[in-house]
């Protein structure tokens, strides 16, 4: 069974270069942010949820939640903010974490139950999202979205210090699995990267 207060941490720490750099955690559709949205279907799926980003903005402390900053100084990217969540994770008392992006709000509402059912049937260290793609309906793995078992940190934090920054390069030392999502209408993480794909999203939220 899978604990609802299975602690879980919203990555915001990106660059938006394809945004102008603006902070994609604030850009609205509709009268929500992407954060808002984000936020509010986590909570339906995790009691303890945490915001993992670099910026010191007084729009992340209204929300409540714990704000985590990477442990890392520099841009180590995604890795940085999956090692600040594991060690958020492991020091509050549990042994595993789950994380999502923000750039992401249609993530699945079972996504923690489905990735939880899958690390206890696989004995997995990590399970990632994943989902269909493109007409050959490929499977196309999600690496910020994963379950990780809190242990890990140590050995992730050593390869970041040895210049490792892809998720899967450093994921495939361990044993992982992943759970397939599907959505007929778009893929369920679809992550909103240029002025165009919020165009995208604000039609699938129409059509929906």
């Amino acid at each position: 069974m899978c604990d609802i207060n299975l602690p879980s941490v919203i990555l915001a720490g990106g660059r938006s270069q394809r945004m102008n750099c603006k902070d994609k955690s604030f850009l609205e559709v509709g009268d929500k942010t992407l954060l808002d949205m984000t936020i509010e279907r986590l909570q339906l799926q995790s009691r303890r949820v945490a915001i993992n980003t670099n910026s010191h903005s007084f729009k992340y402390k209204r929300y409540g939640l714990p704000i985590l900053h990477d442990q890392l100084g520099g841009f180590y990217g995604p890795l940085a903010g999956i090692l600040t969540a594991m060690k958020w994770a492991g020091d509050i008392g549990y042994e595993k974490v789950i994380t999502v992006a923000v750039d992401t709000p249609l993530f699945p509402k079972n996504l923690l139950k489905e990735l939880c059912k899958k690390m206890e049937e696989s004995n997995s260290d990590i399970v990632f999202a994943a989902s269909l793609k493109d007409h050959k309906r490929r499977k196309y793995l999600h690496p910020v979205f994963g379950l990780w078992k809190t242990y890990l940190h140590d050995d992730l934090r050593r390869e970041l210090e040895r210049g490792v920054r892809k998720v899967t390069f450093w994921s495939e030392k361990h044993k992982t699995s992943s759970v397939c999502f599907t959505n007929d209408l778009i893929d369920p993480f679809f992550n909103i990267n240029t002025p165009d794909d919020i165009i995208i999203f604000k039609e699938y939220l129409i059509k929906k």
